[in-house]
């Protein structure tokens, strides 16, 4: 019997002690009170978010009730943003000629190099001389996020710009809404790996940022931010790729945070930890949990 059943029996018992036996209105009644005070009651594995702030976090992200918000920013501030900096070039390239792509379908080299130098350093990318659509991994994250909200489309081997991308020129905080809600709620973080479970990282990931904002201030393990949000999807059997795909690829690849990837932090913590970066706080509003 679960707790909302023991409850409701109680609720009957005590009414038929009194001499009454309560109707389906009196009951339904009853039952909605004890969802709507359970829903409304912080959860110790959801660092004390309530049931229906976790709902907002993963049905509405970024929406009217949801802890975390976007700000309102100006175009100056929003090209600060290393992802959105990428889109703005590569929207601005295509305002003024189609693109023509490689034999294979890639964005060309030069181009390619272009786009990354705009972003956060990546080991992996830079292991390689030459800058490749196939090698380096935030250019393609770009392009897919790019055509999936219909802002750019191939045909014929040639890239262009569509008429919804050209609007995303004129309204800078249009292209962020569309490439954050792309990016926090509609992107398969697994697309590149080879893990099975494609719901870790891709679930919850706003909870996951509000965890970044919250303790990400120091240096931390991955594996601290691993524990929380396995705390909150007990129902997700924990793995490495949580990892590597919400703060070496999502975040990382927007601009959110460092991980300790350079050459001054080689040896047995390479990549392991991660911090915030000042403009996760700028670009984001934060609601926090209650305390008690």
């Amino acid at each position: 019997m679960n707790k909302i059943t023991e409850q409701l029996q109680a609720y009957i018992n005590e009414q038929e002690k009194m001499g009454g036996t309560p109707n389906e209105e009196i009951l339904n009644r009853f039952l909605g009170d004890i969802i709507t005070f359970q829903n409304k009651t912080p959860i110790a594995n959801f660092k004390r978010f309530t049931p229906d702030q976790m709902y907002q976090m993963l049905n509405d992200p970024l929406g009217k009730k949801c802890p975390v918000k976007l700000r309102k920013l100006s175009d100056s501030e929003i090209e600060e943003i290393p992802f959105i900096k990428q889109a703005l070039y590569l929207l601005r390239s295509l305002s003024e000629k189609e693109l023509k792509l490689t034999p294979q379908g890639y964005i060309p080299p030069k181009l390619v190099t272009e786009l990354y130098d705009m972003g956060l350093s990546d080991w992996s990318s830079d292991y390689y001389k030459q800058k490749l659509e196939s090698r380096v991994e935030v250019v393609q994250v770009l392009r897919i996020a790019l055509k999936e909200c219909g802002f750019i489309k191939v045909r014929c081997g040639k890239m262009s710009l569509t008429t919804k991308g050209g609007k995303m020129l004129k309204d800078y905080n249009a292209l962020l809404h569309a490439l954050m809600i792309f990016l926090l709620l509609d992107f398969n973080a697994g697309y590149f790996d080879l893990y099975n479970d494609i719901e870790i990282g891709n679930v919850g990931r706003l909870y996951s940022l509000w965890l970044l904002h919250r303790y990400g201030d120091t240096w931390r393990h991955k594996k601290f931010y691993a524990e929380a949000y396995f705390k909150a999807f007990p129902g997700l059997s924990p793995s490495a790729c949580y990892e590597l795909r919400t703060f070496d690829r999502v975040f990382h690849y927007i601009g959110l945070c460092d991980i300790n990837k350079t050459e001054k932090d080689r040896g047995i913590d390479f990549g392991s930890k991660t911090r915030k970066r000042e403009i996760l706080d700028k670009i984001f509003t934060f609601i926090e949990p209650q305390n008690k």
